[in-house]
């Protein structure tokens, strides 16, 4: 492992966190959600032309995990109403869990929606994730809600929403 880094989305690379985002969800939810809506929800979310529209439109901040020059995760964040910032996504390649860099990423979030005056952070957790959802409890996140989206396709994401409150940094 050499260093890892945090770099805004360039758009030369989206393939490549296409391909990231594939090997990460194909690896960790077979038998949380069955293989067909993992590619029914890659299909929906991870495209180049809804990528590009995020980012220009919608004002969804990409940024890739880097280890030295190579993309080995993503994390993508944006408003979610007043002060307010919702994590939308976070993953990592396998091969880099239990190393700590998700913590890092967790605390990446954390300065990009301090650095935006939010006062929390939100995001949505499928309830059969237990690694996930420890991870993020680990890291100072609380169970706030639990929600049924259906997302079409007879498909739907059973999730928890999980909150963590901002605290403001010390002059």
């Amino acid at each position: 492992m050499k260093q890892i880094t945090f770099s805004p989305l360039k758009i030369a690379d989206i393939d490549q966190l296409i391909d990231v985002a594939q090997r990460s969800w194909h690896a960790h939810y077979p038998g949380i959600i069955t293989v067909e809506q993992i590619d029914y929800m890659l299909k929906l979310g991870y495209n180049r032309a809804v990528i590009m529209k995020e980012i220009c439109e919608d004002g969804i901040t990409w940024l890739s995990i880097m280890d030295g020059e190579t993309i080995i995760g993503l994390i993508s964040t944006g408003p979610y109403g007043a002060g307010i910032v919702k994590l939308h996504k976070l993953y990592l390649l396998p091969e880099y869990h239990g190393k700590g860099i998700g913590a890092m990423a967790l605390a990446r979030v954390e300065q990009v929606a301090r650095n935006a005056g939010a006062r929390k952070i939100v995001l949505n957790v499928n309830k059969r994730n237990a690694k996930a959802i420890s991870a993020y409890e680990r890291s100072g996140w609380r169970i706030t809600e639990e929600v049924v989206n259906d997302i079409g396709n007879n498909y739907v994401m059973d999730d928890f929403v999980m909150t963590k409150q901002i605290v403001k940094e010390r002059d």
